[in-house]
C-alpha cells in the first residue's frame, strides 16, 4: 500500500533532510551529549580499575581478586545501567537510527564487561576475565562506530546551516534589490 504524497518542503534540500528533520538530529545530539560525557568519565573509571583488578590477578590471591571484581562489577553494572536508561529515554529521529544503535552497543559492551566482573565475584572464576577484556574490545568498535555517524551526522548538520544562510542572503538581498 502507497503512503499519500506529501506536499514538498521548501526547507528541503535536494536529497537532504527536511528543516524539521535538521531540528530534530540537532536536538537529539544536543540530548545526547550530557549523558555521553557521564558515560565517558564512567568509561575512564571503569577502565581505570580494571586496570588495578588485573595487575591484582597477576600477583594477589585469587579470592580478593574475585571478590574485587564483583564490587566492581556491582558499582560500574549500575552506573552502566543507568546510562542505558537515559540513552532509551530520548527519541532519535530516524536520520539518527545509526548513530543511536552505535551509541547503544558501546554502552551495552561495557555493561557485559562490568557483569563479566559481577560473575567472577559470584563464582570465583577468575578465568572468565578475558570476557570483560572482550567486551572492552568491542566497546572500542562501537566506540569508533558512533564517533564516525556523530561526526558525519555534525557535519550534514553544518553543512545545512551553512546554505540556509546562504540562501537567506540571497533572499534578503533579492527582497531589497
Amino acid at each position: 500500500m502507497r503512503s499519500p504524497r506529501r506536499a514538498p518542503d521548501p526547507g528541503r534540500a535536494k536529497g537532504g533532510p527536511t528543516a524539521a528533520s535538521a531540528q530534530a538530529m540537532a536536538r537529539y545530539l544536543v540530548g545526547l551529549r550530557p549523558i555521553l560525557a557521564d558515560a565517558c568519565i564512567e568509561r575512564n573509571k571503569w577502565v581505570r580499575q580494571i586496570g588495578g583488578l588485573l595487575d591484582q590477578a597477576r600477583t594477589g590471591s585469587v579470592l580478593r581478586v574475585a571478590r574485587g571484581a564483583g564490587q566492581l562489577g556491582r558499582e560500574f553494572s549500575e552506573s552502566f545501567r543507568q546510562i542505558r536508561a537515559r540513552i532509551e529515554s530520548l527519541n532519535p529521529p530516524p536520520e539518527c537510527d545509526v548513530c543511536h544503535a552505535a551509541v547503544r552497543a558501546w554502552v551495552e559492551a561495557l555493561l557485559g564487561s562490568s557483569e563479566t566482573m559481577l560473575e567472577i565475584g559470584r563464582s570465583g572464576n577468575l578465568s572468565i576475565l578475558s570476557q570483560s577484556q572482550e567486551h572492552l574490545v568491542e566497546a572500542r568498535v562501537q566506540a569508533r562506530r558512533f564517533n564516525d555517524e556523530y561526526s558525519r551526522l555534525a557535519n550534514e548538520l553544518r553543512r545545512r546551516v551553512a546554505t540556509a544562510r546562504r540562501q537567506m542572503g540571497t533572499a534578503g538581498r533579492s527582497a531589497a534589490g
